[in-house]
């Protein structure tokens, strides 16, 4: 896997639905080298699902949770799945040194005290830091002109919810639409942030080293995020994957990065090391796996009492 892949990895991640004429526009290639790259991403188990689900503005209470820990319990592969069984969940990587980071969505932040107390009690997991996303939800919810969902739109989503790239055709023939509603239907349901098209991706599964790097800044310090960001950029380039900032502790990030080394992954601690910043501990990524949600029961539901009206 190559910078070139790991690049479309992250533009399929935000939108698994864009069309490959514009990929290929974007990275200056053929139509037909884009569509053998994503299938060799998918034939090495990279990607591992095209999926659509409900957007963030359904839920506006909604939170994002990072939590970073260590077990010594023995049976990780055992944990990463039993910690996956929470509805709250949705991904749980195990890193060196016994570490873990589990993401996790939140109704409202009320949950939290529910999410980790069956951590603690299932993972076995001390010294935890309890990270609330700072750009959890991504939009301004306050500044859409929010419709719920009609049955429809949700007959749509749920249509496309285990392959993303479903033709406007196939999906119509499904709910009993025309193309032209479903369409529209679809444009009017991506403007409003009330679908999203991910990927389920697992760079773990390839020859690169993803890691973590947990960055303490100056308590001392006023941070801002947005020039550190560029700050950070100009240092590690296209290896940064993720930065995620935290409501809760304004002078803690985690960046995700990958390199193809570890020879390139000690380069690249040594330039941050060279900033003098408070603290660095830097976790390489083992194996990570996604899982349903709440969010998922919520249109499975949806769709059952619309099924039972119809019947």
């Amino acid at each position: 896997m190559d910078e070139i892949d790991i690049s479309l990895s992250l533009m399929l991640m935000a939108n698994s639905r864009i069309p490959y004429k514009e990929l290929a526009e974007k990275y200056n290639m053929s139509v037909n080298s884009i569509h053998k790259r994503v299938k060799s991403l998918v034939d090495l188990e990279v990607i591992q699902g095209f999926k659509a689900k409900l957007g963030f503005a359904n839920f506006p209470g909604i939170t994002n949770i990072i939590i970073y820990g260590l077990s010594d319990l023995r049976q990780k592969k055992q944990l990463i799945n039993k910690l996956g069984e929470n509805e709250y969940i949705y991904n749980v990587t195990q890193g060196s040194g016994n570490t873990f980071y589990i993401h996790a969505y939140l109704r409202n932040i009320g949950e939290l005290d529910t999410l980790v107390s069956f951590i603690r009690k299932i993972g076995n997991l001390k010294d935890l830091i309890i990270g609330i996303d700072k750009r959890m939800p991504p939009i301004p919810l306050e500044e859409l002109n929010f419709k719920p969902p009609t049955d429809l739109d949700y007959l749509i989503i749920n249509s496309l919810k285990n392959n993303s790239r479903k033709s406007i055709s196939d999906i119509a023939l499904e709910v009993g639409a025309s193309t032209k509603t479903i369409r529209r239907r679809l444009d009017r349901l991506s403007e409003n942030f009330l679908i999203q098209f991910q990927i389920d991706w697992y760079p773990d599964k390839t020859g690169i080293i993803p890691s973590m790097i947990n960055l303490k800044l100056d308590p001392n310090k006023i941070i801002d995020d947005n020039e550190l960001e560029v700050k950070l950029k100009q240092k590690l380039g296209s290896k940064i994957l993720f930065i995620w900032s935290f409501s809760n502790l304004p002078n803690l990030k985690f960046i995700s990065i990958w390199t193809q080394s570890m020879k390139e992954l000690q380069e690249l601690q040594a330039l941050l090391l060279s900033e003098n910043y408070d603290q660095i501990d830097l976790t390489v990524l083992i194996e990570g796996k996604m899982f349903p949600t709440w969010i998922d029961t919520f249109l499975e539901d949806k769709v059952n009492e619309i099924n039972s009206k119809s019947n």
